[in-house]
């Protein structure tokens, strides 16, 4: 890892990359935002194609309690991972178990899983602030620099890793799960088991990238980039990678935004992707579509 920091530092000492690049912080903040990028951008077309994008949000609010719970529980501040993991895992599990046992809508199952979600991080943010300090917490909640470490680096090259076997191997199963379900059941292909592995696969993706983008704005960065893409992709392939392409390119340029100017990152990676939203609603005409 050291002799990355050094070829990146080498680079911004020559001119290759801007000078904010010689600091050990924002070298670590570009590794992540190149792993996170992809890793959100690609998701984020299983997300949108299956409409889950309030769902997303609700994994974003538990993170929130899962750290207070770790917290609470003894884990040390900044490394809440058996929190955060496992109650943002139980959440989501539970989520899905409910909205394929009732017959209400998804919307609305999601909405109320979210209302006790956040009465419950309430509470635990209330016994929280009694030992620490609730600017301490704060880098969950809007995504901050500073806080990434070399742990988190590691953690997200693994989920990366992680979600692309997965990813390779389950993609065009999910999609056509999501597009004809009947179809996919005539086929074998176990439309609910496949539902349960994305939604596990995606609370993991999702927790491993607050430190960069934030709990309360992760969902734009895995459902904008999709939703820009799907703007001008003409087919799968193409809205695939272009939103890879485009979660790729906020992420570093918020990154270069917070760099140069004291807003959090997860702030300005949002308005970067909003950006290039509004600028594919402008190219899609010019496309034919």
């Amino acid at each position: 890892m050291e002799s990355v920091y050094q070829w990146i530092a080498q680079a911004a000492k020559a001119g290759w990359l801007p000078s904010m690049f010689t600091h050990a912080f924002m070298i670590r903040g570009l590794l992540a935002a190149l792993l996170v990028g992809p890793l959100l951008g690609g998701i984020g077309t299983v997300v949108v194609t299956k409409r889950l994008a309030f769902f997303t949000q609700t994994i974003g609010h538990a993170s929130l309690t899962g750290v207070a719970l770790g917290l609470l529980l003894g884990e040390p501040l900044g490394q809440t991972y058996a929190g955060l993991y496992g109650f943002c895992l139980i959440v989501a599990l539970l989520l899905n178990a409910i909205k394929n046992r009732t017959s209400i809508s998804n919307d609305t199952v999601t909405g109320v899983v979210l209302a006790q979600i956040l009465g419950l991080g309430i509470i635990m943010l209330v016994l929280v602030t009694r030992e620490f300090n609730i600017h301490q917490v704060e880098a969950v909640l809007f995504g901050s620099l500073i806080t990434i470490n070399e742990w988190d680096l590691l953690l997200l090259l693994g989920t990366g890793v992680l979600t692309a076997g997965i990813g390779s191997a389950l993609f065009n199963r999910w999609m056509l799960a999501s597009l004809n379900p009947a179809l996919a059941n005539a086929r074998g292909l176990r439309p609910v088991l496949l539902d349960y592995v994305f939604i596990a696969l995606l609370t993991v993706v999702i927790v491993s990238s607050l430190k960069l983008a934030g709990a309360l704005l992760v969902l734009v960065l895995i459902v904008v980039p999709a939703a820009g893409a799907q703007n001008v992709a003409r087919n799968l392939r193409q809205f695939f990678w272009l939103s890879i392409g485009l979660a790729t390119v906020s992420t570093v340029a918020g990154l270069m935004v917070s760099g140069l100017w004291p807003i959090p990152t997860g702030a300005a990676i949002v308005l970067v992707s909003s950006v290039l939203f509004y600028l594919t609603l402008l190219l899609r005409p010019a496309l034919g579509h």
